[in-house]
């Protein structure tokens, strides 16, 4: 989601101005996304402490066996459904930009007519990347992706904030003397600022839809404080704090370096901005290319383990379910990615709609649910805190609600309709 936010900025105006209420919206949600995950880390503990088994079996590790316990097992399958949606809505993103990059290569390494459509790289990733890797039943080999991840973003961040230093490239005064990176750009890319202007406050919308998928690791929030060495709050509470704010620390670093080069004109994949003709962006192509591959297998995982829990619970998977499982998503998501090219209009839908969900409304929600039945069996007391903080909570999910519903139509104006913003 970080390579989409300049697009976000976009939305709101093509002035330099428009980088402040952007950075501000972005760490204010990143906060609050902040809370709400150490929020699954109390519930989790919460749970933990009522258990009656003390074996590891027993331990609480997703989001769906905290709504479980607190709401009700047969309304889990919402859980359920909303993991398999974000993971479809997040893979259908990486089908498109993996098409782009993929043409953007091609085109520097001089690869020309079919085999520089994205179109035709779409399908050919799919066929012979994204397809196998999703059929793989253990992913243990691709943990060295996340490592070419993590290297990928910080080789991003220099290219950018070099290339958005003044003098640059792809400055004003590089387009003076039609440097070969302006020049081999199509005029819909080239840095465009002070033509639209600011836009309506709604459009912030865009951007808080795009924002949400920066920050949605909720589904894992459980797992995470599992898995910590001597797991208490206080060690999730750090881990939180300095996860989800590194995370905003440098998704508004390349969000603003971003804009602040391109302006107006920048598109969903920040990346395609970049003339195919400059070393620095084709490493960054390259590097996140590979990641965004691997990537693709873990979230292709996730999402078919939503898939069997919604449709095939307390079943043995086969392997002819799990092959024709596979076939059928990359076959959907494929044919998908082929009509659908703008991977910040598929990212920011999946935030306002999901992200919200997951981030704001859910927690939310079951810790509203399980407060409530402590202080009904007497287990806990309330207070004033309590009470400010479950009102807090019921904020949250108004605010959820709103933001996924004016999020997502903003999204589509944006993108079908941007003469009506």
């Amino acid at each position: 989601g970080v390579l989409s936010l300049p697009a976000g900025v976009a939305a709101i105006g093509d002035v330099k101005s428009a980088i402040i209420p952007a950075s501000s919206m972005l760490f204010t949600l990143g906060a609050i996304s902040a809370y709400t995950f150490h929020l699954l880390g109390r519930l989790t503990v919460v749970a933990n402490n009522e258990s009656t088994d003390d074996s590891a079996a027993s331990k609480v590790t997703s989001i769906g066996q905290l709504w479980e316990k607190e709401v009700g097992a047969s309304s889990s399958w919402l859980i359920s459904a909303a993991i398999f949606l974000t993971c479809f809505g997040t893979c259908l993103a990486y089908s498109i930009i993996l098409g782009d990059t993929l043409s953007s290569l091609a085109q520097t390494f001089g690869i020309n007519g079919l085999f520089a459509t994205r179109r035709a790289n779409i399908a050919a990733i799919s066929l012979l990347g994204v397809y196998p890797l999703s059929c793989l039943k253990s992913l243990a080999a691709l943990a060295p992706v996340s490592l070419t991840g993590i290297v990928g973003i910080l080789i991003t961040c220099i290219v950018m904030a070099i290339r958005a230093l003044p003098g640059g490239p792809y400055s004003s005064t590089a387009a003076v003397g039609a440097t070969n990176y302006l020049a081999s750009l199509s005029p819909d890319l080239r840095p465009s600022f002070g033509v639209i202007g600011l836009r309506s406050p709604k459009s912030l919308l865009v951007l808080s839809s795009m924002t949400a998928t920066a920050f949605l690791v909720h589904m894992a929030g459980p797992e995470v404080y599992q898995t910590l060495q001597n797991p208490t709050l206080v060690r999730f509470g750090k881990l939180s704090a300095i996860g989800f704010g590194s995370t905003a620390l440098i998704s508004a670093f390349m969000m603003a370096v971003g804009f602040l080069t391109f302006g107006g004109s920048c598109k969903g994949m920040i990346l395609n901005n970049y003339s195919t003709l400059d070393a620095g962006a084709t490493l960054c192509r390259l590097l996140m290319g590979v990641s965004l591959l691997g990537s693709y297998a873990f979230l292709a995982n996730a999402m078919k383990k939503a898939w069997y829990e919604i449709f095939y619970k307390g079943q043995e998977i086969s392997d002819k379910i799990h092959y024709r499982t596979s076939k059928m998503f990359i076959g959907i998501l494929s044919s998908l990615a082929l009509i659908v090219s703008d991977a910040g209009f598929v990212v920011s839908v999946t935030g306002a709609l999901l992200g919200s969900a997951l981030i704001y409304m859910i927690p939310s929600f079951i810790f509203l649910k399980s407060t409530r039945r402590r202080m009904n069996d007497g287990s806990l007391t309330s207070s004033r805190v309590l009470k400010v903080e479950r009102l807090w909570n019921k904020f949250l999910i108004v605010l959820g609600g709103i933001l996924a519903l004016a999020g997502a139509g903003m999204s589509v104006v944006n993108t079908f309709f941007p003469h009506m913003l």
